[in-house]
Formats: C-alpha cells, sequence, structure tokens
C-alpha cells in the first residue's frame, strides 16, 4: 500500500469512528450509524448531470461522501451547496470536496440560505437526512420550500428500504425505490419527481 492509500484508509477509518461517535451522542438526529458507502453515494448521484449546469443543494452532508461523488460528476459550473448542521461533518465534508460550498447550518433555516445566496431555484436535491425522524411540522416546511424553488429531483438515502415509499408519495408525484444492497447497513435511495407544488422562474447557475 502506498503512503497515499494508508493515508486514505486512516482518515476513512477517522470518518467511521466520528459517524458511530455521533450516532452514539445523538441518536435519531444523525441517519445511520457508519457513513454512506460509495455505492450509496452513487446511487444517489443518478441525477447529476455532467453535461449541463445545474444547482444542487446536499441536505445531511454528514462527512462529505455523497457530497465527494456529486462534486466529481456534476458540470464544471454546476454548483453545489452542502448544508450540515455539525461542525465536525461539515469539516470533513469541506475538505472532501473542495468544489462544494459547504455550509454549517440547520435545514430549519433553509429558506433563508437559499435567499442569502439568491438562489430561486433548484435543479436537484440530495439528502442524507432523517427524514423520517423529523418534526413533521419541519419536514413539511423544507419539502415546501423545494417545491417553491421549481420542483427539483430529490434523491433521499435510507437505511430501511421501501417502509418510507408513503411518506414521498405525500410530497411526490413520482417516488421510485433503488435499493442498494453493498451499504452499511443495506440501504436504498428514493428517487422523488414532481413536487406538489408550482415553480418559480428559471435561474441560470452563475
Amino acid at each position: 500500500m502506498t503512503r497515499m492509500h494508508a493515508r486514505m484508509a486512516e482518515e476513512r477509518r477517522g470518518e467511521r469512528r466520528l459517524y458511530l461517535r455521533k450516532y452514539l451522542q445523538q441518536g435519531r438526529r444523525v441517519a445511520s450509524f457508519a457513513p454512506s458507502s460509495r455505492h450509496l453515494a452513487a446511487a444517489t448521484c443518478r441525477g447529476v448531470d455532467p453535461g449541463r449546469p445545474q444547482w444542487l443543494i446536499e441536505l445531511g452532508a454528514g462527512t462529505g461522501s455523497i457530497t465527494r461523488a456529486a462534486a466529481a460528476r456534476m458540470h464544471p459550473d454546476s454548483r453545489l451547496i452542502a448544508v450540515e448542521r455539525d461542525p465536525d461533518f461539515a469539516a470533513l465534508a469541506a475538505r472532501a470536496a473542495p468544489r462544494a460550498e459547504v455550509v454549517v447550518a440547520d435545514v430549519a433555516d433553509l429558506e433563508a440560505l437559499l435567499h442569502e445566496r439568491g438562489i430561486s431555484r433548484l435543479d436537484g436535491v440530495l439528502s442524507g437526512l432523517p427524514t423520517p425522524s423529523l418534526p413533521p411540522a419541519l419536514r413539511e416546511r423544507v419539502f415546501a420550500v423545494l417545491a417553491e424553488r421549481g420542483g427539483p429531483w430529490v434523491s433521499q438515502i435510507t437505511v430501511m428500504p421501501w417502509v418510507y415509499y408513503g411518506l414521498y408519495r405525500r410530497f411526490f408525484r413520482t417516488v421510485a425505490f433503488e435499493p442498494v444492497w453493498r451499504n452499511l447497513p443495506p440501504g436504498g435511495v428514493y428517487h422523488c419527481r414532481g413536487p406538489r407544488c408550482a415553480a418559480p422562474a428559471v435561474v441560470t447557475p452563475g
């Protein structure tokens, strides 16, 4: 093993230890006891289009597994904002994906965060939030804010395959589930389209 690979392996072990510690401390506020695998990250980024600029936002970036995959796949003129409330996780996500703007913030402040950056439309949302565990009022407010930003597709990770299909059908007209067994624990991605709300005007990334 080269020195670079050894360093990367040690960094990944450090990420896993941090994730487990946070999970034990915070319980359901952390979506899983381990970072998303590269297989789950790749599945989550299906809608990231390398052929055209997109406005992308990631909710619950964690240590940056999905952030890294999205930044590597997206068009050079795309913009990716990764939101993470935990400063320790956010620092690792920023290191993992320098092309992304990693913001330490709570999703409760999502509307203000987007307004401050002049973002009135989104093309896609990558979500690592423990969405079913969010307070219902907050969950509905987050989905309403996203719907108001143009009806983006939403790719939501889960470690409980198929269980919450009905929940996402409440907010989206089309929901497809993609299982990802090569993840710890086994999980998958809900690919959601067609928010049940009207869309505003288009804004081009700049």
